[in-house]
């Protein structure tokens, strides 16, 4: 699914409304699949961005634990767990992460 990605938290933080107007959404393809995850020694539901046109995964943390909050016609909403690695001082932090995913309108593919 083609969708326009905001965060609405920095690193657990809310962000204020008014920033989004300087913030770019982040177009990619959204994925969710449930994966084992090593930390949590558990199966989890993660969710992940990738680039529309090769598959990679784009810059943005996934989001564990994924769940749906809220879903219209045009948006809906996933809420979850970030992760950040920080592989120089061996530290992993989660942060609390809602992502904002506005459907883009040119994913009318022809069937």
């Amino acid at each position: 699914m083609l969708i326009r990605l905001h965060r609405l938290r920095d690193r657990g933080w809310p962000i204020p409304r008014y920033q989004f107007a300087f913030k770019p959404t982040i177009l990619g393809e959204l994925t969710v699949h449930e994966v084992r995850d090593p930390v949590l020694n558990r199966h989890t539901r993660v969710a992940r961005l990738l680039d529309p046109m090769s598959g990679e995964p784009l810059s943005v943390p996934a989001l564990l634990d994924a769940q749906l909050v809220g879903l219209t016609r045009e948006v809906l909403s996933l809420s979850g767990i970030e992760r950040l690695e920080d592989p120089l001082i061996l530290k992993i932090e989660d942060f609390a992460q809602t992502w904002l995913c506005w459907l883009d309108a040119r994913d009318s593919r022809s069937n």
